[in-house]
């Protein structure tokens, strides 16, 4: 009867969920810059002084050195170093709940198994943004927006479905919100006239965010394109998101 084989890997990742034991021990969920999401056992965390705490909270960068083994689900963690904490975005109860919500959010989108680079980049480059300039309106419908692209829910190629008729050629258009279907105001006249918001849509999938940001959009905009990606991932994520009321409420008071 053969043993199971371990080796000794190396990886980087943000922690998507987390849970520490009442003895110390820390369960992590990791989306890595390279390879498959895998889970992770961090031994002693919450008592030792040379591993970092901050390294087990969601949405924190860090590195593993960790055993690999066959046949195993969860891999047991030699080494773990905390590579950023985006301390500024974490900063505050809004700042928390908002980087609670983004990680819960892409944890509850990724299929199981196989790699997923592009979400970790979106993700990474959003915590990034948030710990250099801060929250803005527009953040959450472009950072949804952009993750309905990446899983492949959404084309950078808008057009009628009836006629084809590009986006830049129409002057109205409807929008069928499940699956984004547009209709252009020459084949179906539209109730309402979605043409607004279909070329925000364009332009989040288009555009750099730092460039939509020098923008003024107006806030009703940005709300209705938010309530349209959510309307698209609910049925995506398959749960209700822990967070989601918190960060409302807490919008709500900022922004009315």
């Amino acid at each position: 009867m053969s043993g199971s084989h371990s080796s000794l890997r190396k990886t980087k990742g943000i922690v998507m969920e987390s849970r520490i034991l009442p003895e110390g021990d820390a369960f992590l969920r990791l989306l890595p810059e390279e390879g498959e999401v895998a889970s992770f056992r961090v031994k002693g965390i919450k008592k030792s002084k040379t591993r970092p705490i901050a390294a087990a909270e969601p949405g924190s960068l860090v590195s593993l050195d960790y055993y690999r083994t066959q046949g195993r689900e969860t891999y047991n963690v030699k080494e773990i170093g905390l590579l950023d904490r985006f301390e500024t975005a974490k900063n505050g109860y809004a700042g928390i709940v908002l980087v609670s919500y983004l990680v819960e959010l892409v944890s509850s989108f990724l299929t199981e198994g196989g790699a997923h680079p592009q979400e970790y980049r979106l993700l990474h480059a959003a915590l990034q943004e948030l710990d250099a300039d801060g929250f803005s309106p527009l953040f959450l419908p472009f950072f949804k927006l952009k993750l309905l692209y990446t899983g492949g829910f959404l084309s950078k190629e808008i057009s009628c479905s009836v006629c084809g008729k590009e986006l830049g050629e129409m002057s109205s258009c409807s929008l069928e919100d499940e699956h984004f279907e547009t209709i252009c105001g020459d084949c179906r006249t539209p109730h309402p006239d979605r043409i607004g918001l279909v070329r925000f849509v364009y332009d989040c999938l288009k555009r750099k965010y730092r460039d939509l940001k020098e923008e003024k959009i107006s806030l009703e905009l940005l709300k209705e394109a938010d309530r349209l990606s959510n309307r698209a991932l609910k049925p995506l994520l398959g749960r209700r998101l822990k967070s989601e009321s918190m960060l409302y409420d807490s919008l709500e008071e900022r922004f009315g």
